[in-house]
């Protein structure tokens, strides 16, 4: 009787879940939630759109998951010419376009992974414009998370970037129709001033708003504060001929030699263009104007607009694969799954990351003949195998979309639409000429080959050459062991020595989200050390010492003492040994130890004008959240030996004859 309640049971909570996921997905097939469409920024392209109204700080994602991002560690070095001369891919000397679609590693958490590291993220990562006036979307950082692919098991590890879900959230609440603006940050567009001609910073729209203020004074004759007076009566003296000092069409005159002086400043771009906006500006401010001119309507937005939530990210059944993209909705054959604007790259030998030696004058550089691996962007771009050409898709989950070279059910051709932005004439370049284009420009989309079901995983055919090399790699690799999978390394090449002994591979976020184990100390350590992998790190504020220096010391100075609050203050983490712990009596009554307290000892560097002075401390009575662990640079999945690497590949039918340079 046990068993046949339980059984029935069962039933029912499966019968209750299958109810639960049929009104989820009935509740993804409402409406399209984010549009790919042309951007209401005049000649900015595509922009992405609502679809729906949102609150604030509400996840702008179908099921809570955000983006996938890219490390690309050490380009400018694996770039360097034969004499060893790093290149700069944000100076153009190699054609890397992704750099104006990349992001600061600490933007995303992932500063320890390598010595130079630069983050391609797609989605809101990519797509979003940036109006300083009207940020409406807030970032935040990538998950490290490798979908279960274990380095000890399976062939797939170090195959897919284990960043995920960069999130985003509204910074406010969006009405549907609105266009979504990220903040690239001010130096982002102070470095491209030649490319963007001047584009307005927060600073430009003050003083525009204050031209404006006086503008309306002196030639409107007119000027009401919006604070303190009734919007119709401005409204009323406005359309008093009597109060304006110049007629309309001279004001109009006026208005478009004021925005076509030959002199740009960001001040006056931050103007609106139209007389009629600056009416309403002057009134209502810059701001509320630049608000109504980012709307589309959904009808707009469903005739000329691609929705891009037809899929998410979940865990795919295919072994080894990791994440897979999902169907969130019917989707018909012949129709959109997705869209896919790419970033073209010109040479794939950009992403190749080769062994150093040294030269005759003792210089680290890069052995030619030696390639060690290619940067893990590579297995998300598309290419062909007779071209050097590489396209990276860059719209929302499309990077999750995995492989099945017989039962795919969509495939990609080269968009019909948003002429605005696809240039079909790229098409027909050769790649010397595709090297001189520094911006997105192409589209291609992923079409439905026949009837695609909600909650149905999205397939396409990566090529029979793809195929080969994955087959090629599962029949060649073997599970590591933890004595010799250590990737402790310089430049990934030079290796140092391991202290982890035999414990195995384990990320330091893991330690990290355990507060409550005690941390070992380096005595601890000698028999039962941690992975090699981690070290532990300590927050310090060196100005908490001997000072002011009036020359450097001859020995390194030693100080002792308590850690104090102010240590939080710079948030700068060292490189520390903890070599004592104690218990923290948290309950004296009941004689109860909660936490522990430590002994650290580290060097920490300050600078005193000219001065760099190090010093040695030994600091009691540290806190466990001021001990961080750290993952050792180099020793991530992307970084292992046997990591596979290869591009999927388009098909002959939709690949450019002109852009095939390797027959």
């Amino acid at each position: 009787m046990k068993r046949t309640w339980l059984s029935a049971f069962a039933a029912l909570i499966i019968l209750i879940i299958t109810t639960l996921n049929s009104t989820l997905v009935a509740a993804y097939n409402d409406s399209c939630l984010l549009y790919l469409a042309e951007s209401t920024i005049p000649n900015a392209g595509i922009g992405m759109f609502l679809g729906q109204d949102v609150k604030k700080g509400q996840l702008l994602s179908r099921n809570g998951y955000g983006d996938a991002a890219f490390a690309t560690v050490d380009q400018n070095w694996h770039n360097s010419n034969p004499g060893g001369t790093a290149q700069a891919r944000e100076n153009e000397d190699y054609h890397w376009p992704l750099t104006s679609y990349d992001w600061t590693s600490e933007s995303l958490g992932v500063e320890d992974d390598a010595e130079d590291v630069s983050m391609t993220v797609t989605g809101f990562g990519a797509v979003p414009n940036c109006h300083f006036r009207l940020l409406n979307v807030e970032e935040h950082k990538a998950e490290y998370d490798n979908a279960g692919l274990d380095r000890y098991s399976s062939p797939g590890s170090g195959a897919i970037t284990p960043y995920f879900n960069r999130t985003s959230t509204a910074r406010e609440d969006i009405p549907a129709g609105a266009e979504l603006y990220v903040n690239y940050g001010t130096s982002w567009f102070l470095s491209r001033d030649g490319v963007f001609s001047l584009v307005p910073v927060q600073e430009s729209y003050i003083h525009a708003q204050k031209f404006l203020n006086v503008y309306g004074k002196l030639i409107l004759g007119t000027y009401q504060d919006k604070d303190t007076n009734d919007g119709g009566e401005w409204k009323k003296r406005l359309g008093d001929k009597k109060n304006m000092i110049l007629p309309d069409e001279a004001q109009r005159d006026l208005w478009d030699i004021i925005k076509s002086h030959p002199y740009p400043s960001r001040e006056r771009q931050a103007c609106p263009d139209s007389h009629a906006d600056v009416i309403r500006a002057i009134h209502g401010g810059i701001e509320a104007v630049e608000v109504e001119n980012s709307m589309r309507s959904l009808r707009y937005l469903k005739e000329n607009g691609k929705c891009m939530d037809n899929i998410v990210p979940g865990m795919s059944a295919i072994p080894h694969a990791g994440r897979g993209a999902f169907a969130t909705r019917f989707i018909p054959k012949g129709s959109l799954v997705a869209p896919a604007p790419v970033v073209h790259i010109a040479d794939k030998t950009t992403l190749y990351m080769y062994n150093e030696t040294s030269n005759k004058k003792g210089k680290r550089v890069k052995k030619e003949d030696e390639i060690l691996s290619k940067q893990i962007i590579l297995n998300y771009m598309f290419g062909h195998p007779s071209s050097s050409v590489l396209l990276f898709p860059y719209s929302s989950n499309v990077a999750y979309i995995n492989h099945d070279s017989t039962n795919y059910n969509a495939e990609l051709q080269w968009t019909s639409d948003f002429s605005f932005f696809h240039h079909k004439d790229w098409l027909n370049k050769t790649v010397q000429e595709l090297e001189n284009e520094w911006t997105a420009g192409l589209m291609l989309d992923f079409i439905a080959t026949r009837d695609i079901q909600p909650g149905e995983e999205v397939l396409i055919n990566y090529g029979d050459e793809w195929q080969r090399a994955w087959d090629e790699h599962v029949k060649a690799w073997e599970p590591s062991t933890p004595d010799l999978d250590h990737n402790n390394l310089t430049y990934w090449t030079k290796s140092s020595k391991i202290s982890g002994g035999d414990a195995e591979f384990k990320r330091a976020e893991v330690f990290n989200a355990d507060h409550d184990v005690p941390i070992k100390t380096t005595k601890e350590q000698a028999t039962d050390p941690y992975p090699y992998n981690v070290e532990t790190h300590c927050y310090i504020d060196p100005e908490i010492g001997i000072g002011p220096y009036s020359y450097a010391p001859q020995t390194t100075p030693f100080i002792r003492r308590e850690w104090k609050d102010q240590d939080w203050l710079n948030k700068t983490l060292v490189k520390c040994n903890v070599t004592e712990r104690h218990h923290v009596m948290c309950d004296e009554e009941e004689d109860e130890y909660h936490n522990y307290v430590y002994t650290v000892q580290l060097m920490a560097t300050k600078r005193q004008g000219k001065l760099r002075i190090t010093e040695r401390y030994e600091l009691f009575d540290t806190p466990s959240e001021a001990i961080r662990f750290v993952n050792k640079r180099y020793t991530s999945d992307m970084f292992l030996k046997k990591a596979f690497r290869h591009e999927m590949h388009l098909p002959d039918a939709i690949f450019p004859r002109s852009w095939m340079n390797l027959l």
